[in-house]
């Protein structure tokens, strides 16, 4: 992989660092139920994960590392990006 392509292009294809690095990232400060329920979306089925224009920014670069380009207001934005995740928005 030579450029950046973001999580709904690849959401069904996550690795298991993939995976640990996007918990890291939307459960960052998260109680562990929350990480373990966003770990177990994410690998048992990524598919259901809905398909929001902000999950475009959630984005793999070219060396394999995630990270999220945020807008207006980080914090608001990485909760609706966990919310999506989980099922909740």
């Amino acid at each position: 992989m030579t450029k950046e392509q973001s999580f709904p292009q690849l959401k069904a294809h996550l690795t298991d660092n993939d995976i640990k690095d996007i918990v890291a990232i939307v459960g960052n400060r998260c109680q562990l139920k929350t990480k373990n329920s966003l770990r177990s979306i994410l690998t048992y089925s990524p598919s259901a994960v809905g398909n929001y224009g902000i999950m475009e920014r959630l984005t793999k670069d070219g060396k394999g590392s995630w990270s999220y380009c945020e807008g207006q207001s980080y914090p608001d934005e990485i909760r609706t990006v966990r919310n999506i995740i989980l099922g909740r928005e």
